[in-house]
């Protein structure tokens, strides 16, 4: 290793040391938790602390004692005893709970960096084995860096611990070590990606078969027997802890506020009921949907990992373009089987609910893409998604905490927000988690439809219409059980003359307004999104004037900027 490069390495590992030690988490939180977040760190703690994943109310009152505002979406089940566990995968919290037992939530960030950190060192080394450090060096930073990964360190939550241990899976398992017992390190790894993230049998079984190809049978039979007895204890773990394999399974429900044993009245039964139960007699799926998604996949504005994880996009664009050998098409063959598992047969929610930053199921994915072609990389243009970075992604850089707990900002800004939104994903995008934009009943007569608000652009709805904000880009999707022929858009303008355009679909009109008009706007022929339970279209409204009643009229206390207002009818 090169003198600078080690140098690089010993202060990031200080920056990380000194950065998890100087940062109180609770605090930079607001005392709550960023996503799933309250449901890991709460098996963490108990982990750390009782040895088991059973909840009491201890549990409670601990983590209540480190995040005031409590565990917000906490995973709950009950087992067959009656008792009550935690319902979330354990293996991030185990190999997390002795960094919490040693230094508390510093412990946790300091966990994180490790991993990251460790992602780098395993990355540089992987590529050194067959191309100059300085190269080497270079890629691993820009693979690791120039993406939404860095994000992640401020998550108490499995999916920087899923890119972690799938990313350490497959260097163990490609790394030409002189002692080929290394190898087996590998089945350690996978097996926690798999309990982590079950969908991950799904690449790892692909990679396990270039042993085949090779015909290494004796190395292939041992991963295997391994990868099978780790799996069977971490099953067994939880079957002995909650009386079942499935850590999802039984009785399950999500708390929010008020939790069992809290107080003596609080009851398991007040939660919300989480189950998969009769999935597959809800589950839609359409070749649109499909073809929706596979291009949301890449494109979307707020999943798309073009603009979230573009060394991904990078890697297999110059895949194609490079010497490959053949076990380069299993990895390939594993990147498209483990993509396809999300976009098919979870295509309402393939990249983790809104509050996602990006694709945060990806993450588990993303490794592949390093170990695809790795032994002829090109680095012409490796600096190349450093730009796309730059440009999509420093917001998000310089207010990592903020966007993580308001993950809908980056989908929101410039340039992000010109990608189209994902109208597949409609009930779980990111824009979902203002409550006041997510799933907002309006009626027409007795017809009802919901409005999904995509950005903060609008003011609340009032009798069935809304304000634009200002002279602000209004987009939404409207969510109608049937089709309609017809959809009259009444618009009624603020007291300037103003020009309002209107969307709906690829239909656009533009309207020139009086002061205080009114008027109504026809479309006609709209083929919106068929999602089985209801017809979804996309809408976007531009007022080209703003109107302040407070600043305008002495005796008005009105203090919103209003563009125009809009009420959506449908015939």
């Amino acid at each position: 290793m090169e003198k600078g490069i080690r140098r690089f390495f010993f202060l990031t590992l200080l920056f990380i040391v000194f950065f998890s030690f100087s940062t109180d988490l609770s605090r930079r939180q607001g005392g709550g938790f960023i996503s799933d977040g309250s449901s890991y760190f709460s098996i963490i703690q108990s982990l750390a602390y009782d040895y088991d994943l059973e909840y009491t109310r201890q549990d409670i009152i601990r983590i209540k004692e480190e995040f005031r505002v409590g565990p917000l979406g906490l995973f709950l089940k009950k087992g067959a005893d009656g008792k009550i566990y935690f319902s979330k995968s354990y293996a991030y919290p185990l190999c997390a709970a002795p960094f919490y037992r040693l230094f508390g939530t510093h412990g946790l960030l300091l966990f994180n960096g490790l991993m990251l950190f460790l992602s780098l060192l395993m990355g540089y080394r992987m590529l050194m084995q067959y191309h100059p450090q300085k190269n080497s060096f270079a890629f691993a930073l820009v693979f690791v860096l120039a993406t939404a990964i860095p994000v992640y360190i401020w998550w108490i939550q499995a999916d920087l611990f899923n890119f972690f241990v799938m990313f350490a899976g497959l260097y163990f398992f490609f790394f030409p070590f002189k002692n080929p017992r290394w190898f087996y390190v590998s089945a350690a790894f996978f097996s926690l990606s798999v309990f982590s993230k079950p969908s991950n049998l799904a690449p790892i079984g692909i990679v396990y078969l270039i042993l085949l190809y090779r015909k290494h049978w004796k190395r292939f039979i041992i991963l295997s027997v391994i990868s099978i007895l780790l799996c069977s204890a971490l099953l067994m773990v939880n079957y002995v802890q909650t009386g079942e394999f499935n850590f999802m399974g039984g009785e399950r429900r999500t708390f929010h506020g008020v939790y069992p044993f809290e107080k003596p009245g609080n009851r398991f039964e007040a939660g919300f009921k989480m189950t998969a139960d009769n999935y597959w007699e809800r589950f839609f799926l359409s070749p649109k949907i499909v073809i929706l998604n596979m291009f949301y996949y890449f494109f979307g504005r707020f999943t798309g990992i073009f603009i979230y994880f573009f060394p991904a996009v990078f890697i297999l664009i110059l895949f194609f373009f490079q010497r490959k050998i053949p076990e380069d098409w299993f990895v390939l063959a594993a990147i498209i089987v483990a993509s396809l598992v999300f976009i098919i047969l979870d295509p309402t929610n393939y990249f983790g609910g809104s509050g996602s930053v990006g694709n945060r199921y990806f993450l588990s994915i993303f490794p592949l893409f390093f170990f695809l072609g790795y032994r002829d990389r090109i680095f012409k243009y490796a600096l190349f998604p450093v730009v796309i970075a730059i440009i999509f992604l420093s917001g998000t850089y310089l207010d990592s905490l903020y966007q993580s707990t308001f993950a809908r900002t980056a989908g929101m800004s410039f340039p992000i927000r010109l990608f189209p939104a994902e109208k597949t994903q409609y009930q779980t995008l990111q824009s979902n988690e203002n409550p006041r934009a997510f799933g907002r009943l309006v009626r027409d007569g007795n017809r009802k439809a919901w409005v999904h608000f995509i950005n903060d652009n609008f003011w609340p709805i009032e009798e069935n219409s809304f304000w634009t904000n200002g002279d602000k880009t209004l987009e939404l999707f409207i969510a109608i059980p049937e089709q309609f022929k017809e959809f009259q858009v009444m618009v009624k303008n603020n007291p300037l003359p103003n020009t309002v355009t209107i969307q709906i679909e690829h239909q656009m009109k533009k309207i020139r307004l009086a002061g205080d008009q009114e008027t109504t706007v026809k479309f006609k022929n709209l083929n919106g999104l068929d999602t089985k339970e209801r017809n979804v279209y996309y809408v976007k409204i531009k007022s080209d004037q703003s109107y302040c009643p407070y600043f305008s009229d002495p005796d008005n206390e009105d203090k919103r900027v209003l563009g125009a207002n809009i009420h959506i009818g449908f015939q």
